[in-house]
């Protein structure tokens, strides 16, 4: 048998050796060179399928002109409301040119938005 004070001054030291020893082990692997990412393909470019003159103008924002009365704020709000329609409708117009049909590409779509 061991003698006890011997043996218990020795363990804690292998202990601590042997944590070292494997912290150190591992240390190591971390320095190892990442694999090569390759580099995604660049993105390609978009085609305009609108002239940007065609793309009407955004109507004017009235919040400004509200007053809280009801009927001057309706007078207001409802010509506006009816120009944000038709600029919406001028809008989808104008993209709906851009979506390809089957056969023909995005670009060679005639913009059907008159002049």
């Amino acid at each position: 048998m061991r003698n006890p004070e011997v043996d218990s001054r020795q363990r804690p030291l292998g202990r601590i050796a042997t944590l070292a020893l494997m912290l150190g082990g591992c240390a190591g692997l971390q320095h190892h060179a990442e694999p090569a990412v390759a580099a995604p393909p660049p993105a390609p470019e978009p085609l305009a399928c609108v002239d940007p003159a065609q793309i009407p103008a955004e109507p004017p924002m009235v919040g400004s002109r509200f007053n809280g009365d009801a009927k001057h704020d309706l007078q207001v709000l409802a010509p506006n409301a009816r120009a944000l329609r038709e600029w919406g409708q001028q809008l989808q117009t104008l993209l709906q040119a851009c979506v390809a049909k089957p056969g023909e590409t995005p670009a060679a779509a005639e913009p059907a938005v008159k002049p």
